[in-house]
This record gives structure tokens, C-alpha cells and sequence, in this order.
């Protein structure tokens, strides 16, 4: 559901780009917003700027919302056709009856607790049906198909029984539903981004954004066969092990025929290719997977890159439909929105696997390879995070603002990072959901969910965070300082350690009765709680010495010094995490029966896998951290309380909060590396003796590293006014109040004026000018334009073909030709309006005076009024070009004037603007200026203001 979603918010976006009737008035609408808000690069989303743009956006979220319900309509549709296709294929093949092979089909059935509706139906097939298969439609029961020659050996249990658990255990795991989704998900994307993209193409043409939806729609479609095909495999083999249950393993070992590595067609590319698309693992996979019950490695690690990839591509293609359904909430509802919907996919997908393996580790001793789907999560993530941050395509181009490669590989890094930890850390709860009672049912498996689902959102909350703040280092460090921390969901984390003690004292409650000492006497007696008392002995120690000796003088310093002490109460967390966790004691409520003789005070050292294995070596060793960094950091209160400094909710918040949060981010970086196989020793790898003088020593460099030269980057001043990105608005943006769009120019006959102005007899300025000279009069007219306008190179015209050539004399401005030989000095300058994310709609002045050896004569404006009397309007580059004229200023010696109506595109897609082009004779000079709008009015002020501007400017010096 959440890809064909993210499949159908890129079509629906890709339609509302393309259709010009939706996504002109929106795109007019961002940029004018842009200029009136003042928004740059620094600070793309000024005060005030979501407002304006509530309305625009608020249409293109109902498109994406009407193409994700045809979507997902489609695939309803072939989730529904597909099985009735294979259904219909199965009635051209003759059917048997055989009542024995039926009633020994119904005592299977019964078996495996496949009763009433729940029964599918069995059907036997002559041939050429030569293995059995299930299939069904949605909705109705699924039909097990038996050729007939199996159908006839149902006396034989070692070869029919196996081959139909195998059939029931995919009905029990509905894995029929399961493969028509998979190829829904296959064949939609690349016909849904046809059709939102077919508008585009038959009015342009192909074009790089098509392309880009076209490769991006193909590599999801690729991804997804390759990944489900993997899953569909995976689940072959679970089959298999299902209906080896009952000692059937070896029975369904000898069915299965090896097909001997015949060589396949085409060499060794093509035979990969079929490994990898292949949807059923060979006879050999199959025999290995019985032989090894607890080999899931293929399984688990493809299952964490489905769900990592598909979990990035929702939370692009969510973030863009809220944006655009609540704009006003930018700054923080999609945030919101695509942490849940990360977590919720996360936890979804990986957590009752987890929580499976876990329960089956528990019971079976066996040692499960945890960092698979931790490491294919992470991967999963990593890969589909690059390719939305480097493919900024319609549909998912506003989570990831990458600019450049080091971005995209940052956003990346981080998101697979945090995505792992976030799993590893859900491993942990699954761990101990596992060892309490009966954890699958009742109010144990809610809580187990619920705190799956509250680490995830904590940790991976920096992820949409980020990206926004990227482009200001400060503004980054400043978020994760202050922001960070504040934030109140990462509160949720703090399920995790309840859980955690929860199971402590569940497990200590078991344990009370097999000791006979004291429970207190026990804590005394453990490694671990002598370690979590050294670690905060030194940490608080080093802390509290820091403000009793060295006080700070400055609020920066007093501020510095509470980061790193936050800094410093934190890694004590996790000096104690890699320490317990590397050691063989798990903790007061071990079993005595089973200390080692060598070491008694270490306790049990139990296998791993088994109870008190990696998994639950972490989770108590978390517990122990979790305690370590919060006594320290009472400490550190207390302390300030007794000494009478600020003990108020900002600073409980500064000293016990910044530490807690310190430890949850560097656990899920710690955790995943601790799940790696042979990360964590079975037993201390120092001497018991020897562990607490190891941790007093490790945590004691730490204090003296962190609270002296400091870690980089950890002290951040107290941001300053004007520091926040919402503070940064552009100095010349107007108020809230102002217009938008300018307003429509004045309805004025379209004719030119030639002939004498009535501004009286030619002045001084009608003097030759040096080039320095003409330079200075182009400069000024930067006076006359809004300081927000940029400067932009002057380019020679293109060499565009124009039709029909009697207009190429006033496209091309051949009448100025005849003063080019009395040309003395040139100048010409260029300005347009700051580029905006969209461009759409733009307006671009140039100016250009130009000073001769002898004065300009009226002849040219004669001939330049002749070229328009001759031209109605003309084709170049695509762009139609209709002639008009409004009056020229009142100017100089002579003005002269001509626009242009322009047009690109027709019907929707018709996208048009306007050019005025005016020239002004005073005495040996020429000024010319052009001004081109696109997807808005001629602002008609402002052209006479730079005309006027310029020519002033041709005065004495």
C-alpha cells in the first residue's frame, strides 16, 4: 500500500506539472510569493510566504490525492484479475475426482487448524500440470492445485502429506494474496508515470523531467522484482520448513530433485539475471534450507532492504502530499508526518519477524544473526534515500533538498545510520518481549509494538530535520543543540528502558526462587552494578568538580560547559553499555547453578541465542547504561541544587534531559555494531578483578578528554536575534500587505510613436560619450529596479529561424545596422528577477546606450517603424511572437516603442508572456532597453522608471 501510494503521488504530480492549466496559476502564484516574502536560498520560507501560498497548494494536493486513489484502484483491479486470469487458464485443463485424496486432503486441513471459510478448495489437474501450486481471488477461499499423478499416491504420506503442508503453510501465511500484490506493484509504476506524463510529451516533447520520472519509476520497478522475487523465495523456504514439521524434513528432502546446475542459454549474465528474478529457489536451496532450519540469512537481510526503500520512498511522497494539503504547517506538520510514517512502516514490516525469531531463539537455543535486517534496513534506507536526494523528481522533491553529491551522500549516511539503530534497538524490545510471559498475545504484545514504535520515532526524528537547515553549517548545529532536545517526542524513547526494567523485575521475580540471598545482597555481589556505580562515581565526580573548581565566567562559557558535561554524562552510558555488554554477567537474578568455577562472582554465562544471549546481553546492558547516565546526571543536579545554583525546569531539562538524549542517539550507534557476529564476547575479556579499575580508567580519560580540549563543534553559543532561519528574511522584501502580482498595465491604444517628443530641444546630454562613460549611464538604472534583482550576463541574440522572413528585419533589429560604422563607445547591462526554486514566472530588464561619432539620425527610427508595419507576427525557437505597440515615453530627441505578445505551447499547456522593446535618440547617443515577462504582466511603471532612469543619466558629468 505505502509504495503503490508513493507510485501514485510522483504520477499525480508529474500530470499536475505537465497539465500548464494547474501548474502555471500554482507555480505564478510560488514565485510571486518568493519575491513579495523576500525568500532566498538561506531562508527559502520566509514569515509569512506558507500563507500565500495555502490556496495554490491545497489544488495540487487534491490531484496527487485523486492519482493515488486510481492507483491504488488499479491494483485493486489486478489484485482481482490476475488470480481470476490463472483460474480461467486452470478450466482448460481436465479435472479429476479422487474422494481418498480428498479426505486425506481434509485431515491435513484440520490439521493445520484450516477449518470452515478458512478451508481452501483442492482441485486435481490432469496435464500437463506437473506440480502443485496454490491460487485464489482475493476475498474468496484459495484453491490447491494437485496433478493428478500426486493425487493418486495419497496412500503414501512421505509423498503426499509433505507436498500439501508445503501448499497449506502458503494459505496459512496468504501468500496468494501476497504474489498478486507483488505484480501490481511490478507493472504500475512505469504505466502510471505514462500516463501522468503523456500530457507532457505530446505537448514538448521528451524531455529531461519525463526522462528522469521514467528511469527512477524503472529502477523502483526493478527494485521491486528483485527485492520481492527475493521475499517470494524466502517464502518457498518457510513453506518447506512448515511442512517438514513431524519429521517430514527428510520425506520432502527426497521430492525435491536437484536439477544438477544444467547450464542455462545465454552464458553466465543471463543465468544471474534468472537467479535473481527467480521467484522459487532451486532444489538445492530448498534442500539446505531443511537440512539448516535457522538458516534465514537470505530472508531477513532482502526483507530489511524492502522495507528500508520502500520506507524512504513513502515518507518523499507523504511529505509532498501534506505540504501541499496544509502549506501553512509547512515548518513542522510533514516533519511529523514523516517520522510516523517511517516508524510505522519500520515496525510494521520488520518488528513481527523480530519478535518471531526472537520467541524462537528463546525456545530453541538457537543464536539468530540479528544484524541482518539490521544491515539490510540499513542499506535499504541508505540506497532509495540517495536516489530520492540526487533524482529530485515530481512526487518526492521536497524531503531531500540535496545540492550536490556531498549532500546526498550526507542525507543518506544519516538516514541509514539512524534507520539501523532504530531497528537494533527494536531488536532489543523484541528481545525482551520475548522472555516475559506469553508475549504474542494480550497486552504484552501492544506493548512491545507501542515501544517498537516510540524508539523509532525518537530516533530517526532528525532525519526530515536536517535537510532544511543544510545549507547554514551554524543553523545545523544550533537545530541539534537546542531544537533537538526540546523536541518532546524524543520522550518516547523512554519506553524502551520501561520495558526493559519491566522484564528485570519479571526476570527477578523467576529468579527469587532459586536464590536463597537477598536480592540487595545479590545486586552488591554483580559486576554490572559495580560497574554502573564506578561509571558514575567518576562521571559526577569529574562533572561536579569541573563547576566547583573551573566556574565559568561568561553565559557562553556556563553554556559551553553544560554541552559538554551533557557531552561527557552521556558517553558514560555508553562506557557501561560496551562494558556490561561485552561481559559474561547478566546481572543479580542469574542462575547460581550455573556460575563458572573459575570466575563465581561473573555468574552464568549462557550461550548465545539462548536465554541471556547477544539480544539480551544488550537489553540489560541498555538498562545498565540507561542507569549509569541518569544517576550520573542526578548527581550533577543535586549537586547544583545543594550549591544553590538554577535548579528550575531549564535546568533539570539541560542536566538530565541533553544527557538522555546524548545516550539514545550514540545507543543506536553503538547497538548495531554490538549485533554484529562476534562484536560481544561470551565472558569478560579482562579478569573480573580487573574490570572496575579498566571502567574507572576509560571513563575517567573520557571526563578529562571532554570536559578539557573538548570534543569539536559540541560547544554552541546561545543563539543571538536573527540567528533562526525564520529571522532571515531578505532586506528588501516587502511587507506582508504588499501585491503580489503588479498591477495590469493601463489599456493605452497599441500604436508607436515616432517623431519629435515634447521634451524641447536637444540637451547637453546629446554629447559623445567614452565607453566609460556609457558604462556609468548602464550602471545607474540599477537604482531604478528593486534591490532584490540580480545581475545577469548579456549573451548575444540566438540564431533561432525565423518565419516568415519578412519579419526577420524587426526580430533581428536590422534597421540599427546602418550606425554600426559610427559606433564610438558601447555599453549594456543585464538584470532579472532572483531565480526561484520554480522559474516560471520571471521578468528581465537590459539596457543597452550606445554613443556614435555622429548624431543619430531620424532615419532609423523610420526604418524601424517600417519593419513593424511589415511584420504581424512570426515563429523562432518555438515561441510565437505577435507585434503590437503602446506609446513610446517622452523622451530625449525621438522615442520609438514595439512589443511582443509571446506564446509557447497551446490549449492547457499554453504558457505566454510579454516583451517591450523601446529606443531613445538624444544627440550622438542611442539607448535601448528590452523588457521580457514571462507568466505575469508587463509592469509598465517600472519600464518607465529605467527608461527614464538611463536616459537622465546621459547628462554632464
Amino acid at each position: 500500500m505505502a509504495a503503490l501510494g508513493a507510485v501514485g503521488i510522483g504520477a499525480g504530480d508529474l500530470y499536475f506539472l505537465a497539465d500548464r492549466s494547474l501548474s502555471l496559476p500554482w507555480a505564478v502564484a510560488f514565485d510571486a510569493c518568493e519575491r513579495a516574502f523576500g525568500a532566498t536560498t538561506v531562508d527559502p520560507v520566509p514569515p509569512g510566504f506558507t500563507d500565500c501560498l495555502a490556496e495554490p497548494t491545497r489544488q495540487r494536493a487534491l490531484v496527487l490525492l485523486v492519482a493515488v486513489a486510481v492507483v491504488l484502484g488499479c491494483a485493486a483491479v489486478l489484485l482481482v484479475a490476475v488470480p481470476a486470469v490463472d483460474l480461467w487458464r486452470l478450466r482448460r485443463h481436465r479435472r479429476y475426482t479422487v474422494g481418498a485424496a480428498a479426505q486425506r486432503f481434509a485431515v491435513l486441513c484440520a490439521a493445520e487448524g484450516l477449518t470452515g471459510r478458512d478451508r481452501p478448495r483442492l482441485l486435481i489437474a490432469g496435464p500437463p500440470v506437473r506440480q502443485a501450486f496454490t491460487v485464489g481471488v482475493v476475498g474468496r477461499r484459495p484453491i490447491v492445485v494437485l496433478p493428478v499423478g500426486l493425487a493418486l499416491a495419497h496412500r503414501d504420506p512421505r509423498r503426499f502429506d509433505p507436498v500439501v503442508r508445503h501448499e497449506l503453510a502458503h494459505v496459512r501465511a496468504r501468500d496468494v494474496v501476497w504474489v498478486a500484490a507483488v505484480r501490481a506493484l511490478v507493472w504500475l509504476p512505469l504505466p502510471a508515470v505514462a500516463v501522468g506524463g503523456l500530457l507532457e510529451v505530446g505537448v514538448f516533447g521528451p524531455n529531461r523531467t519525463v526522462a528522469g520520472a521514467f528511469l527512477r519509476a524503472g529502477l523502483l520497478a526493478t527494485l521491486v522484482a528483485v527485492l520481492s522475487a527475493a521475499l517470494l523465495r524466502a517464502r518457498e523456504r518457510a513453506a518447506d520448513r512448515q511442512a517438514a514439521r513431524d519429521d517430514q524434513a527428510g520425506a520432502l528432502t527426497a521430492l525435491l530433485r536437484p536439477d544438477g546446475g544444467g547450464r542455462v542459454r545465454g552464458g553466465p549474465a543471463r543465468a544471474a539475471l534468472r537467479t535473481v528474478f527467480a521467484r522459487h529457489p532451486t532444489p538445492e536451496q530448498r534442500i539446505r534450507s531443511l537440512r539448516e532450519p535457522s538458516d534465514r540469512r537470505g530472508g531477513e537481510f532482502t526483507q530489511g532492504v524492502a522495507v528500508g526503500a520502500v520506507t524512504v520512498v513513502s515518507m518523499a511522497a507523504v511529505h509532498e502530499l501534506v505540504a501541499n494539503a496544509h502549506y501553512p504547517a509547512l515548518g513542522w506538520l510533514p516533519r511529523l508526518v514523516d517520522v510516523w510514517v517511517a516508524a510505522v512502516l519500520l515496525v510494521g514490516g520488520l518488528f513481527p519477524s523480530l519478535l518471531r525469531r526472537a520467541t524462537t531463539a528463546h525456545r530453541s537455543a538457537t543464536a539468530p544473526g540479528w544484524w541482518r535486517p539490521v544491515a539490510g534496513t540499513g542499506l535499504g534506507l541508505f540506497g532509495a534515500t540517495l536516489v530520492v536526494a540526487m533524482l529530485p523528481l515530481p512526487g518526492s522533491a521536497g524531503l531531500f533538498l540535496a545540492e550536490g553529491a556531498v549532500a546526498g551522500l550526507v542525507f543518506a549516511a544519516v538516514t541509514g545510520v539512524l534507520g539501523a539503530g532504530a531497528v537494533a534497538l527494536c531488536v532489543l524490545v523484541a528481545s525482551a518481549l520475548a522472555d516475559l510471559t506469553r508475549p504474542r498475545t494480550g497486552s504484552w504484545r501492544y506493548a512491545g509494538h507501542a515501544t517498537a514504535l516510540a524508539v523509532t520515532v525518537a530516533v530517526l526524528w532528525p532525519v526530515p530535520g536536517l535537510p532544511p537547515l543544510w545549507s547554514d553549517p551554524e543553523l545545523v548545529r544550533i537545530w541539534l543543540a537546542y531544537d533537538l532536545p526540546d523536541t518532546g517526542w524524543l520522550l518516547l524513547a523512554l519506553g524502551l528502558p520501561v520495558l526493559l526494567g519491566v522484564r528485570f523485575l519479571v526476570t527477578v521475580r523467576r529468579a527469587d526462587r532459586h536464590h536463597a540471598g537477598s536480592l540487595a545482597r545479590r545486586m552488591v555481589d554483580s559486576t554490572r552494578v559495580r560497574v554502573v556505580a564506578v561509571a558514575v562515581l567518576v562521571g559526577a565526580g569529574g562533572a561536579v568538580g569541573q563547576l566547583r573548581f573551573a566556574p565559568p565566567g561568561t553565559l557562553d562559557e556556563a553554556v559551553g560547559d553544560a554541552q559538554a558535561r551533557g557531552l561527557l554524562t552521556g558517553l558514560v552510558g555508553v562506557v557501561v553499555l560496551v562494558i556490561t555488554a561485552a561481559g559474561s554477567d547478566p546481572g543479580p537474578t542469574s542462575d547460581p547453578g550455573a556460575a563458572s568455577p573459575s570466575d563465581p562472582g561473573a555468574g552464568h554465562s549462557p550461550a548465545p541465542g539462548s536465554r541471556g544471549g547477544v539480544a539480551d546481553r544488550l537489553g540489560g546492558a541498555l538498562l545498565a547504561a540507561v542507569a549509569a547516565t541518569l544517576g550520573s546526571a542526578l548527581v550533577q543536579y543535586l549537586d547544583a541544587v545543594l550549591a544553590g545554583r538554577s535548579a528550575d525546569g531549564s535546568a533539570l531539562r539541560l542536566t538530565v534531559g541533553n544527557p538522555l538524549v546524548w545516550l539514545l542517539y550514540l545507543a543506536a550507534l553503538v547497538v548495531p555494531v554490538l549485533l554484529l557476529p562476534r562484536a560481544v564476547p561470551r565472558r569478560w575479556v579482562l579478569p573480573t578483578r580487573l574490570v572496575l579499575p579498566t571502567v574507572a580508567s576509560i571513563v575517567l580519560t573520557v571526563t578529562v578528554l571532554v570536559l578539557g580540549p573538548g570534543v569539536p563543534g559540541v560547544r554552541v553559543p546561545v543563539p543571538t536575534a536573527g540567528t533562526s532561519s525564520a529571522s532571515r528574511a531578505a532586506p528588501d522584501a516587502p511587507t506582508p500587505s504588499a501585491r503580489v502580482v503588479p498591477d495590469p498595465p493601463s489599456a493605452a491604444a497599441p500604436t508607436s510613436a515616432v517623431g519629435p517628443s515634447a521634451a524641447g530641444p536637444p540637451p547637453a546630454a546629446g554629447r559623445r560619450l567614452t565607453t566609460a562613460e556609457t558604462r556609468v549611464a548602464v550602471d545607474v538604472v540599477r537604482s531604478a529596479l528593486p534591490t532584490s534583482w540580480e545581475s545577469r550576463p548579456v549573451t548575444a541574440a540566438g540564431n533561432d529561424r525565423i518565419e516568415p522572413t519578412e519579419c526577420v528585419p524587426l526580430a533581428r533589429d536590422s534597421y540599427l545596422d546602418r550606425l554600426r560604422p559610427g559606433e564610438r563607445a558601447r555599453a549594456a547591462a543585464r538584470y532579472a528577477t532572483p531565480r526561484g526554486r520554480l522559474g516560471i514566472a520571471s521578468t528581465t530588464v537590459e539596457v543597452g546606450v550606445t554613443s556614435y561619432v555622429g548624431p543619430v539620425g531620424g532615419g532609423v527610427f523610420a526604418a524601424a517603424e517600417t519593419a513593424r508595419a511589415a511584420c504581424r507576427r512570426f515563429v523562432s525557437g518555438g515561441v510565437r511572437f505577435t507585434v503590437g505597440g503602446r506609446p513610446a515615453p517622452a523622451l530625449g530627441e525621438q522615442s520609438w516603442r514595439v512589443d511582443y505578445a509571446l506564446a509557447v505551447g497551446s490549449g492547457r499547456s499554453r504558457i505566454t508572456g510579454a516583451t517591450a522593446f523601446v529606443l531613445v535618440r538624444v544627440g550622438h547617443n542611442l539607448v535601448a532597453v528590452s523588457m521580457v515577462v514571462t507568466a505575469q504582466p508587463l509592469d509598465e511603471r517600472l519600464l518607465t522608471a529605467v527608461v527614464t532612469t538611463v536616459v537622465g543619466a546621459l547628462g554632464p558629468p
